[in-house]
């Protein structure tokens, strides 16, 4: 099988392009920057023009969780509807989205693929937005993923959590629920004719508390500091402006302080039960163990 992978220099990208090849499969990996694993150079912002149409599109794509709304809409709505012009005109059958549990916005209790969508952060409203647009195209096979945290030793959040607890100062607020190129590849290859929605996530619901402390005790440094949550709010706001102001990306802005007081428990039984999809980790603590010490 053919399959182009969108967003392949990103941090899943890279895990599902490498996934995807050790399937025996021919992988050509979209990304704006040259990496390894991207071997097409491409503004997906940009009209899709005489590209190799592949069997199948995993579509990764997007802007980073704490960006606003005109940002992201921008980015991941416009990269959508390139996408969907192009593989709609040359005939693509199979899609795989990734799209995110933000999109169930505050979850009381466990969420499965029925539970109502009220995102309450930009980047749930777009990824909703964004099936929306997926789901109104009738394509003949499309499985759109609702994927929960997803940490690695080379991720962006244990770079950053990692960094601050060996600083020694990691502030934080509240709880949530964490945890996958696995799951795509398999979504990917096992795909259903029609629109079809799965959770994603590790078998053990856990607390950002959990989380935090996981890492610190795997790192053999101090805990985070827990702070009022008005009090958090308002480092996330300083933090965010000065990374602006000094016109480096921003990190902690409020909109990544509310995603991780969210709570969002999910259920993936539909996906293990339907396309027999296990965690490669059943929980954070293996999950964390593994990753901090390869």
């Amino acid at each position: 099988m053919h399959v182009l992978v969108t967003g392949a220099g990103g941090f899943i990208g890279r895990s599902v392009v490498r996934k995807a090849r050790s399937r025996g499969w021919k992988v050509t990996g979209v990304a704006r920057r040259p990496s390894s694993e991207a071997n097409l150079i491409a503004d997906l912002r940009e009209p899709i023009r005489d590209w190799e149409v592949p069997d199948a599109v995993i579509h990764l794509a997007g802007g980073y969780a704490g960006l606003g709304m005109k940002e992201l809409a921008d980015s991941d709505l416009v990269i959508a509807r390139n996408l969907l012009d192009w593989g709609k005109k040359e005939g693509v059958r199979k899609w795989v989205f990734a799209s995110a549990a933000e999109v169930y916005g505050d979850i009381d209790g466990v969420a499965d693929e029925n539970y109502a969508c009220n995102p309450v952060i930009p980047y749930g409203k777009i990824k909703l937005q964004v099936e929306g647009l997926f789901h109104d195209a009738e394509l003949p096979e499309m499985m759109v993923c609702r994927v929960g945290e997803v940490y690695g030793s080379d991720g962006r959040i244990l770079h950053e959590l990692g960094g601050k607890l060996r600083a020694g100062f990691c502030p934080w607020a509240g709880n949530g629920k964490v945890k996958m190129a696995e799951a795509l590849v398999l979504a990917c290859e096992k795909g259903k004719p029609g629109f079809n929605v799965y959770n994603v996530g590790d078998n053990e619901p856990a607390t950002w508390r959990q989380f935090l402390e996981e890492i610190a005790a795997q790192l053999h440094v101090r805990g985070p500091h827990y702070l009022p949550k008005f009090a958090a709010y308002f480092y996330a706001w300083s933090a965010s402006w000065t990374d602006r102001l000094n016109h480096r990306p921003p990190n902690v802005t409020p909109q990544v302080l509310r995603l991780l007081v969210t709570p969002k428990v999910m259920s993936s039984r539909r996906f293990h039960d339907e396309l027999g999809f296990t965690p490669q980790y059943p929980n954070i603590y293996a999950g964390l163990k593994e990753v901090l010490h390869a």
